[in-house]
């Protein structure tokens, strides 16, 4: 099993459990083409999005979610809808949505990635990635080469509280591509080239209630892919932490047991956007099993997203949150990836620009608790 949470608190963990994966009906260390199909009901008491961004050769961003529900609205009705997000250099950003009626459900298909919201689309095709989005004032069309494998932290699935009823669930469907695209706005077209990641998450519990914060990032490093993250639970469940990483080269995982995954922050600031604590470094230290340490250090230059989420929804609901002290912040930071390989004395040094995010649904706690 996983960490679990310190005496007196009830569990936290990622199970990898030899049950589990039975029950779950999934291999380990062998992620499945239909795992990428949609995995609930679309209903209320669930939610469920597919997850694609690309940083493309003109500097721009571009994040598509495919949303079963309105955005995270657990409790709600279906409604499918679709977000392209669009940021500049120099942080504009531009977000346009497509929606379905209320109570529709998502069009999507068990077997593999394919969703539909309106016009817009995600499906799997022979080992890649088709995506477009039209909200008649964007058009985008992508082209996602798969350049690794699907990969899943053990069973992917993450459970809290001592009966493991409450989860939420990440397979990471595309690590990393090479993408192909056209953007058209105000009727200019433009192609563009550069690399993408598609993910896919689903639960039955808010996040808010089970997650404190987290850390989330990917970066290609020389020759080197890494996704990492960092999860601190809810106080519920004693903040444990609950650290991944992957490690990858040339195609081949190289590194993904979290059993040996330890998490360094330092140069810790209250964020003046946020007002939530941001630590300026993060080091992830993985020590394989023969010997070689990794170590990967994302060093925070600026940001080019930081924000309540309370802004997505209606002044009323907004209201009542603040009311009863509910402030879910996201910052999107650009910085350096610095990785470090170290085995047998002798030591490797690759530095390059990444991006990460803070997801933060708790309030401000101490942060030195979790060093």
């Amino acid at each position: 099993m996983s960490k679990k949470s310190p005496k007196n608190h009830e569990i936290a963990l990622l199970n990898d459990s030899l049950s589990k994966y039975e029950e779950l009906g999934i291999k380990e260390k062998s992620t499945q083409i239909w795992e990428d199909g949609i995995r609930t009901d679309g209903k209320a008491g669930t939610y469920e999005w597919w997850y694609t961004d690309m940083e493309l050769n003109d500097g721009i961003t571009i994040v598509v979610v495919f949303y079963t529900k309105d955005h995270f609205d657990l409790k709600g009705p279906a409604r499918p809808t679709a977000e392209l997000t669009l940021t500049y250099p120099d942080g504009t950003k531009i977000t346009q949505t497509v929606t379905e009626p209320k109570g529709t459900v998502i069009n999507s298909s068990k077997d593999k990635a394919d969703v539909k919201v309106g016009d817009c689309y995600l499906k799997y095709v022979e080992g890649n990635y088709e995506l477009y989005f039209n909200d008649g004032t964007i058009e985008f069309s992508a082209f996602m080469e798969s350049a690794l494998p699907m990969w899943r932290p053990d069973t992917g699935h993450w459970y809290f509280g001592d009966k493991q009823e409450d989860f939420f669930a990440w397979i990471v469907a595309q690590p990393s591509s090479n993408i192909t695209a056209t953007l058209t706005m105000d009727g200019v077209a433009k192609d563009l080239k550069g690399t993408g990641y598609h993910d896919h998450n689903w639960g039955n519990i808010p996040m808010n209630k089970v997650i404190n914060h987290w850390y989330w990032g990917r970066a290609k490093v020389g020759e080197y892919s890494i996704i990492a993250s960092d999860i601190i639970t809810e106080k519920k469940t004693g903040y444990t932490r609950l650290p991944v990483i992957m490690i990858a080269k040339n195609g081949v995982i190289l590194e993904d047991n979290q059993k040996l995954t330890t998490v360094i922050r330092k140069d810790t600031i209250e964020h003046p956007i946020t007002g939530k604590f941001y630590d300026n470094s993060i080091t992830w230290v993985q020590k394989s099993q023969d010997g070689t340490v990794y170590k990967v250090e994302m060093k925070r230059h600026k940001d080019i997203v930081s924000a309540s989420l309370l802004d997505i929804i209606s002044p009323f609901k907004r209201t009542i949150a603040k009311i009863i002290g509910m402030n879910p912040t996201y910052t999107r930071t650009l910085g350096e990836v610095i990785l470090t390989i170290e085995k047998d004395g002798e030591y490797q040094q690759f530095i390059q620009e990444g991006l990460w995010e803070q997801m933060f649904f708790g309030k401000n706690k101490d942060a030195h608790i979790w060093n």
